[in-house]
């Protein structure tokens, strides 16, 4: 996993944020501040996700193979296209799978987007990128409310 400076300037934040509230008495209005955090990186992420998604172009690719890592557990399909521009493209998906998806040699559509060729993503599984991040906002909500809860009622 990569990790940004924003994940850095976030963890300091939250840190910061638990240690005050902490002091003042106020722990669980700490937590909330925390998940507010969370959920508006987040949704910068999807939004950011969306927006490149937007300008995306259609083409088919080839399924070149696939790159392992976790110890052989997860796999991520290798895709080759060529752009408008006519460049090739040779480009590992973002996201990993158990399991191989399609045969070697397939064709499939993508989309990829013009401003970064690299990134792409398959037609058909475009809420693979931003899928997990509606999950994270909503489960984080539900535990930050249950832990607010806890921590102002108890």
């Amino acid at each position: 996993m990569k990790v940004n400076i924003i994940d850095y300037i976030w963890a300091a934040l939250s840190v910061v944020t638990v240690c005050v509230s902490y002091h003042f008495g106020k722990l669980g209005y700490g937590v909330l501040i925390v998940y507010a955090f969370m959920a508006f990186i987040f949704a910068s992420h999807i939004f950011k996700v969306r927006k490149q998604m937007s300008n995306s172009v259609a083409a088919y690719g080839t399924v070149m193979g696939y790159r392992t890592a976790d110890g052989g557990r997860v796999i991520y399909p290798i895709v080759n296209y060529e752009t408008e521009e006519g460049r090739d493209i040779s480009s590992v998906y973002t996201i990993a799978d158990k399991e191989e998806k399609y045969e070697l040699g397939e064709e499939v559509m993508i989309c990829y987007s013009p401003d970064d060729p690299m990134f792409f993503y398959f037609s058909d599984r475009t809420d693979e990128l931003t899928g997990d991040y509606y999950k994270y906002i909503l489960y984080g909500g539900m535990i930050a409310a249950l832990l607010f809860i806890i921590i102002e009622l108890f």
